[in-house]
């Protein structure tokens, strides 16, 4: 056999070694895109997200400390049901005359 022809054997090795290295190279970019890219995107969603609840929850507290809880309780238990139920349940303000 010549020297120049690759065996079976010394084949094998480098087929592992370029698809190691090809992942290397793909682990290395997806990396480098999460850390710069989609890392910084990600925690600006999420602080937006713990803002607007503590928007929320302030809200809330103003309710309560105002006295205006017996309205905040009562239109978050008819989320709540709406949310459980899937419609809207009956309101006593709202007689209906058949």
């Amino acid at each position: 056999m010549d020297d120049a022809t690759l065996a079976t054997a010394d084949l094998i090795p480098l087929l592992v070694g370029c698809a190691l290295l090809s992942s290397l190279i793909t682990l290395a970019v997806i990396g480098v895109l999460v850390k710069f890219w989609l890392g910084p995107r990600l925690e600006r969603h999420i602080d937006e997200r713990f803002e607007a609840g503590a928007d929320r929850l302030t809200q809330r507290f103003v309710a309560v400390l105002t006295g205006k809880s017996r309205e905040v309780i009562r239109d978050r238990a008819r989320d709540l049901a709406r949310f459980v139920g899937g419609r809207r349940g009956r309101d006593p303000d709202d007689e209906i005359d058949p």
